[in-house]
Parts: structure tokens; C-alpha cells; sequence
């Protein structure tokens, strides 16, 4: 029979009841995009037919330990045999040690021997991933931590072909358990997984989806592993890898504190990395010429995006105040007031410098309530990237997708995407972004380079090594190529989108056709859909909005959906008039600039920070220094009086002793 219209993966399963491995694999497979038919090997209307049975029909074939034992195996077996090429992968999930020795030895060629438990043992190791590119990808030849109690693992026989692909391993290396493996069975790759100890006493595929989170994330991952290695352009997955390093807060002056823009050009030339500069809109006229310069001759490297507007203290806070907040209340209509005024200085500082700047936000101090995240989409900004991709006020969705694609659309249909700080920076989260084609986006400010220019260097580096088709590009750049592409079942592609805007770029040979939809409330208004400028009809097909286009060999074309709005940028007042705000930016620049610069200094900020001190507002900062030095004056007068008694007592006990006293 044709698939054309059909199902990619079959799974086979012992009953219709539902199962852990059933639960995982719907999630992997709609992670991948991938629709499954199920058939049970039990139950009274559904008997599973293998003679009948099209196997090579599929691009993948899943079946449960359980379902194996109620099977006749050489009927399974000759079922790949039916059609000439290539079989399916086949993978065996969901093995517990009650499944019979012998049929895994039968599909596997005696390269798995047994099924085995070890449920006491407390491990405080990792997962080790085998080095093949081919399904691992960039997770090959990693350790991931783990840590937990039990494992249920396979003995292998090497002598057979047995191929671990991840193993876990505690600190010491003394305990090795394969518990996902890969064999070749009559020219087929055929693949044994273990169940998850953890997920044993789980009863409920409901359970499964209320305890997955990111730290579960090998619960899943092997399977996500197979599927892509078996239906490959069929699954979602990202135009490219990319990433990008973001500083917050500086203005365009050389050197800003410990940032100097002239030598981190020369290191991103040498480890081959972009920064964004989140910038301030209250700054917008004071950019010094030489570093607008740079900026200009480096495009590839250099590129800026919003930061608030006057970056006040929680400018963009909760609507009202509960009793436990230090900060006021900024409501909605203040907000609203900020962001357009942040768009009319930006304007500004563009005119002045000649210097573009995208629409990203990066809020200060944290993310901003849901509304606020409308209000950004209402005034065609492409994103919001921050510490959290979750608002202010909201928590995050109980749906364990949302956790598997950390860039989201859950909070006012506007993409929310989530960052992380160098400073606590580890290999295994850029993998696992990577593998599950999230963008690395790491930010800083200027103080990380107090040594050196060459600080974010070897960080830079490292990611290049893990994956060396990764590109650095701007946070617009990675916004509009935030979508996810996969092959149809007629060669052309669907496309996936998360922005308003999106870039996409034909590599076939050939003319291709892109079938385009975005998750869409239709509010506000849509002003109008234009592909490289040029308006262009589109449809709403329920929550979606859809349009298709033909993209010519080696062409690519920018889909822009532009929103209704109010704004009008000559009419808004741009002027610093609020004294309380301009005395907060000074005393920031006196921080960053001088204060910065010396271990007293530094000592103050750390100080003033750590200890809350800037919550009671800017008399704080004024009084802080003051005591900070009386504070320092009066632990040295106490030093020096302990050492002059000690000094005295020293002096007495050697008079003593010459005296013979």
C-alpha cells in the first residue's frame, strides 16, 4: 500500500490501555512532528495481523517489550522481508527485565544477551553518549550529569555487534550500564531501550506528562535519537544552529567600564563570535563617534537591540502592587508609554548614528507581565528574550512539550525566548538546546571582562567545537530564523513558524514550495502579509494563519506579518525630563565607569546589591559609600588595636624572659 497520505512511525503495543513508552513516544513524536499509527496485540476488536502487515510501509517501526512476548517472532522477522530496499529501523522500547532473554537474542543476532535490574543502586553519575554523530548528534561523545536510584540495563555481547549509544556510568566508572543500544539484524538497524527505572512505578501516561520536566530530559531523548535517525528531513527541525552573546546595559562609549569595543572586535575576529548590545533607549544621543564607527565596519559582528526604555528599576513591573513588593506598581497604560517612547528614541538614535537596531526587547532586571508581551506584539517587535521565557505573572504550562522547545508563543501569542548568563555556563545545556535545535543565547555585562578582553573566548570556542556549523548571528537574525521546517510527503516543506517575521532560503536544486503556518490570535488586527515587501494574500484556518509560496533554486524570501497600531514616533515627547530618572542613570554611569575600577568600588557595588540596599532607592546609594568607609575605618582600628596589644604582650613576655622572670 502507498504511505503517501499515511502515517510516518508504527507503533505496536500489547493494548490499547495505554502505556509509559506509548506516552513517550506520542511526545516524541509530536516533538518531531511526526503521526503514528498504533496497532495491539491484544484486545478484543483489535488483533494484530503481522502476515497482513505492510512494515516497510513505515519509516520507523516501534514495538514494546510487553507487545514482543505475545508475537510469533519469525512472523515479525520475515514481515521486513516482504518488499525489496531498505527496511525501517525498528526499535524495541520499553524492555524490563520480564521480557524473555531469548527474543531479544533473536532480534538481536546474540548481540543482547538479557534484560537486567538493579534497583538499589543510587547513582550520582551521568549518561554517557556513544560518539556517533549519525543519532546523537551534537550529544555524541558527551557525559550529561545524572543523578537518581536504579537502572534497568542490557548485557551485550560485543562479539555480536552490540553498539551502546548511552550508557550510565557513576562517578568513579566502576558501575557501566547500557540502557540504549543499536544492532543490525539482516542488513536492518534494530534498536533496544530500556525502561526508565524512574518511570516503573508510574501507572498512567497521564503521570508521565505531569512529572516531565528539562531534568527528565533522557527520559525522552533516546527516542527523539531514533526517530530523527530514522525519518530524517520528515522531522521538524531548525534552517541552522545558531547563537549569540548579548551585553546589557552599555551605551556606545570606548571603553564602557571594563567593555572596550575596540579589543573585543579583535577577539570575536579570532574565536569567531557576534555580540549584541542591549542598549539602553535613554542613551540614544550620547554615542561617541568612533564606536559608532566600529559598529559601522562590523556588521557581522556588532549589532543592538532594545533594553527597556529608561531602565529605572523594574520599569516594567506588575500591574498592582501585592504587599510583600518593594517596587511600584507600573501599570499597563505606563508600560505601554515606555515602549513607545523607547521606539521614538531608538528612531532617534538611528537618525543620529545611521546605525540599525531590532526590534527585540530584552526587559531589565526580569521579564514583564503577559499584557506587557501584547503591548510588544501590538508595535511589531519580533521577540522578547530573557532569564525566563515565562512572564511576571504567570507560571509556566503543565504540558511537557512546553519544556522540549523553550522558545514559546503560551503567553499572548508572542514569541518568548529564554537566555542564560556566561557566568553559570555548562557544556551539557548547550548540547541539549542544540540537540533539540534551540539557539544558544548567553548574555553578560560589562564587568565579565574585567580580565580581559579574550574573557568569553574559550566559551566561544567550546561551542564552536560542539558544533561546527553554528552560526553567531544577532538576536533579529535568530528571531526570524526561528521556525521549524520539515519534509512533506511530495518533497516540498512545511514551515513552522514562532515570529512575525521569517527569512527562508531555498538550498535544493530545485523550485520549491513552502506550506507556511503560525500559531495566530488574529489580535490586534493584522495590518497586512507582505513577502519582500510585497503584500501578499494569506488564510485563517482556525487558530492558524496560513499561506504558501514557491521559492525559486537558491533564492530565499522574507515573510514579513505586520500588526495595527497607533504609534506615531514624531509625535511622542523623547526628551529626559524626569529628574529621578536622569539622576539614576548618571549614578548608574558613575557605577559602571568609575566605581568599577577599583577594588573599593567594586566592594561598594557588591555591597549595595547583594544586601538589598538598592531596593530603598537612590538615598541609599548616597548614604551606602559613608558608611561602607566608616564601616571599613572602624574594623582597621580594631585590626591595629589587637595588633599594638599583641605587639605589647610580645614585647612584656621577652623582657620577662631576659629578666629570667
Amino acid at each position: 500500500m502507498s504511505n503517501l497520505n499515511c502515517e510516518e512511525v508504527l507503533f505496536i503495543d500489547s493494548s490499547e490501555g495505554g502505556s509509559i513508552t506509548r506516552g513517550q513516544l506520542d511526545l516524541a513524536c509530536r516533538f518531531c512532528g511526526l503521526s503514528v499509527k498504533r496497532l495491539f496485540t491484544e484486545g478484543k476488536d483489535c488483533r494484530l495481523s503481522i502476515n497482513a502487515l505492510e512494515l516497510n510501509d513505515f519509516q520507523a517501526v516501534v514495538i514494546t517489550g510487553q507487545a514482543l512476548m505475545t508475537l510469533n517472532m519469525q512472523h515479525f522477522i520475515d514481515a521486513f522481508k516482504r518488499k525489496d530496499g531498505k527496511r525501517p529501523p525498528l526499535l524495541i522500547a520499553g524492555i524490563t527485565p520480564d521480557v524473555d532473554a531469548s527474543i531479544l537474542s533473536m532480534l538481536s543476532g546474540g548481540a543482547v544477551v538479557e534484560c537486567k535490574s538493579s534497583v538499589q543502586t543510587v547513582f550520582n553519575g551521568f549518561y554517557r553518549v556513544a560518539n556517533k554523530k549519525s543519532f546523537a548528534r551534537q550529544l555524541a561523545g558527551f557525559d550529561i550529569p545524572f543523578a537518581g536510584k536504579g537502572a534497568i540495563y542490557f548485557v551485550l555481547d560485543g562479539t555480536h555487534g552490540a553498539e551502546p549509544v548511552v550508557q550510565l556510568v557513576n562517578q568513579n566508572e566502576s558501575l557501566i550500564f547500557p540502557i540504549f543500544a543499536k544492532t543490525m539484524l539482516n542488513g536492518q538497524d534494530v534498536f533496544f531501550l530500556a525502561q526508565s527505572a524512574s518511570t516503573v512505578s508510574i501507572k498512567s501516561v497521564e503521570g508521565l506528562s505531569s512529572r516531565f520536566v528539562r531534568g527528565r530530559f533522557f527520559e525522552i531523548s533516546p527516542l527523539i535519537m531514533f526517530l530523527r535517525y530514522a525519518c530524517k528531513e520528515r522531522c521538524w527541525h531548525s534552517p541552522g544552529y545558531y547563537a549569540n552573546l548579548t551585553i546589557d546595559d552599555p551605551w556606545l562609549s570606548e571603553p564602557y567600564g571594563f567593555l572596550s569595543y575596540k579589543e573585543l572586535i579583535e577577539e570575536m575576529e579570532k574565536a569567531d563570535f557576534h555580540t549584541t548590545v542591549a542598549f539602553v533607549p535613554w542613551n540614544y544621543n550620547r554615542s561617541k563617534k568612533e564606536v559608532v564607527s566600529l559598529f559601522h565596519k562590523h556588521p557581522d559582528r556588532f549589532s543592538i537591540c532594545i533594553h527597556g526604555n529608561n531602565h529605572d528599576h523594574h520599569e516594567f513591573y506588575k500591574y498592582k502592587n501585592e504587599p510583600t513588593d518593594y517596587w511600584p506598581a507600573k501599570p499597563l497604560s505606563v508600560q505601554e508609554t515606555n515602549i513607545k517612547q523607547a521606539l521614538a528614541r531608538m528612531a532617534e538614535f538611528s537618525r543620529l548614528t545611521g546605525l540599525a537596531y531590532e526590534h527585540v526587547m530584552v526587559f531589565p532586571n526580569r521579564i514583564a507581565p503577559a499584557k506587557t508581551l501584547a503591548l510588544l506584539k501590538k508595535y511589531n517587535f519580533l521577540g522578547t528574550v530573557n532569564g525566563r521565557n515565562v512572564p511576571l505573572d504567570c507560571k509556566a504550562p503543565q504540558k511537557p512539550l512546553f519544556h522540549l522547545r523553550p522558545f514559546t508563543l503560551d503567553f499572548e501569542n508572542f514569541v518568548s525566548l529564554k537566555r542564560s548568563r556566561v557566568k553559570v555556563f555548562f557544556p551539557a545545556k548547550v548540547v541539549t538546546d542544540l540537540f533539540l535545535d534551540y539557539p544558544v543565547l548567553l548574555y553578560e555585562h560589562h564587568g565579565f571582562f574585567r580580565k580581559g578582553p579574550d574573557s568569553f573566548n574559550k566559551i566561544a570556542e567550546m561551542i564552536n567545537s560542539i558544533e561546527p556549523s553554528i552560526k553567531w548571528r544577532s538576536l533579529g537574525y535568530i528571531a526570524r530564523h526561528l521556525y521549524l521546517q520539515r519534509m512533506r510527503h511530495d518533497g516540498d516543506y512545511d514551515i513552522l513558524a514562532f515570529c512575525r517575521m521569517l527569512e527562508i532560503e531555498n538550498k535544493q536544486s530545485r523550485d520549491m514550495t513552502y506550506f507556511i503556518r503560525k500559531e495566530e490570535s488574529f489580535f490586534p488586527t493584522i495590518k497586512q502579509v507582505t513577502i519582500d515587501g510585497e503584500p501578499c494574500s494569506y488564510e485563517r484556518v482556525g487558530s492558524d494563519l496560513s499561506l504558501v509560496i514557491n521559492i525559486p533554486a537558491g533564492q530565499s524570501r522574507l515573510i514579513d506579518i505586520e500588526y495595527e497600531n497607533d504609534l506615531d514616533l514624531a509625535a511622542i515627547d523623547i526628551s529626559k525630563n524626569d529628574n529621578r530618572v536622569n539622576r539614576l542613570r548618571r549614578l548608574s554611569d558613575f557605577r559602571d565607569l568609575t566605581l568599577s575600577k577599583n577594588i573599593l568600588g567594586r566592594a561598594f557595588t557588591m555591597i549595595y546589591y547583594q544586601h538589598g540596599l538598592y531596593k530603598t532607592g537612590l538615598k541609599s546609594l548616597l548614604i551606602a559609600p559613608f558608611r561602607l568607609i566608616a564601616a571599613m575605618c572602624s574594623a582597621g582600628r580594631l585590626y591595629f588595636l589587637k595588633l599594638r596589644k599583641n605587639n605589647i604582650s610580645h614585647k612584656r613576655n621577652e623582657a620577662l624572659k631576659r629578666h629570667n622572670i
